[in-house]
């Protein structure tokens, strides 16, 4: 898969990057290959997501940018360098799934702790916490116990400690993991904000709405490998399959008789219908003098753009995910 543009800076480089875990007793190890072969390139200044089920290899992803763990095989740069050096790292910022804090202090005297990590003192110090506060719309709470935050103040108190050292690069694992939808508004804000003001940003995620109004670029990846990288762009104008509702008082199902979804709007008050045949399934209702009270998508472009890059039909068969 070839990912790259030479004209462009990149923020990432990976190339051949593959991980493989060993767990069990030493005599008998269970081996799992996490990531097969990832070749990406992310770019500076760019909101990049990365797309997949769970278990489909992202947090190592992560954690390998991140220098938590060492790859089996295949070379990587992070802004230019080897994530290893000191100078390099200093220049991340990093957002947990489940960010951990000390909840006897308050979301201030955190920020100022993270401040001092990276050698602010005095009045830059106050400075800086003060602007990072206002940022992730902390400000008015940042005197209150960490104890008593939310799961969104806690979210963005946690974005809030990966920004105070001025990051190039904000690495986010799932940053809208259990927020409501208040809390997916604030945090999508934020990371607007922050993508207008230049910060490189890269998120692992599966909360494709929030990466269609995000990402610049999304690359999926499914049992450790990377099938596909695109544009947003790109995919919003892909020629996708996804399924509508048409919405019709039950009282209309006397005029389909012998349409086989007489029944489905006799009894549920609706069709669900392809949308490559959307257009002909209305003619066919209007020459009936059928009425549709409103039509809409049941999934989004980005939904179906994923969910046929995996395959995710073969793949619900043979992993049994279709539940009664």
């Amino acid at each position: 898969m070839k990912t790259e543009q030479p004209d462009l800076p990149l923020a990432i480089r990976i190339r051949g990057l593959s991980k493989t875990y060993k767990t069990g007793f030493w005599f008998t190890p269970t081996v799992t290959q996490a990531l097969k072969n990832l070749h990406l390139d992310v770019y500076e200044n760019e909101a990049f997501g990365l797309m997949g089920l769970n278990g489909a290899g992202k947090t190592t992803v992560i954690k390998l940018i991140l220098g938590l763990l060492k790859p089996t095989a295949g070379e990587m740069s992070v802004l230019g360098g080897n994530i290893f050096n000191r100078s390099i790292r200093s220049h991340i910022g990093y957002l947990p799934e489940l960010p951990y804090f000390s909840k006897q202090h308050t979301g201030r005297e955190l920020l100022e702790y993270f401040g001092e990590l990276h050698g602010l003192r005095g009045k830059t110090l106050r400075h800086r916490v003060d602007e990072v506060l206002e940022m992730v719309r902390m400000a008015k709470t940042a005197g209150q116990r960490v104890s008593g935050y939310s799961k969104g103040m806690m979210q963005r108190i946690g974005i809030g400690q990966a920004l105070i050292g001025k990051p190039k690069l904000l690495v986010c694992d799932e940053p809208m993991s259990g927020l409501d939808p208040v809390g997916y508004k604030e945090m999508r804000d934020i990371f607007l904000d922050l993508k207008k003001g230049g910060t490189t940003l890269f998120l692992n995620t599966h909360i494709l709405d929030e990466v269609e109004r995000i990402c610049d670029r999304v690359g999926i990846l499914h049992e450790g490998v990377l099938k596909d990288v695109a544009p947003m762009k790109k995919i919003l104008e892909a020629s996708v399959p996804v399924d509508y509702w048409l919405d019709l008082d039950k009282s209309e199902a006397s005029k389909l008789s012998g349409l086989p979804f007489k029944a489905s709007v006799a009894g549920n008050g609706g069709i669900q219908i392809a949308g490559l045949v959307l257009t002909e399934t209305l003619a066919l209702l209007t020459s009936r003098k059928a009425k549709v009270n409103s039509v809409r998508p049941l999934s989004s472009i980005v939904e179906a753009y994923f969910l046929k890059t995996i395959g995710a039909q073969n793949y619900l068969m043979e992993s049994g995910r279709n539940e009664k």
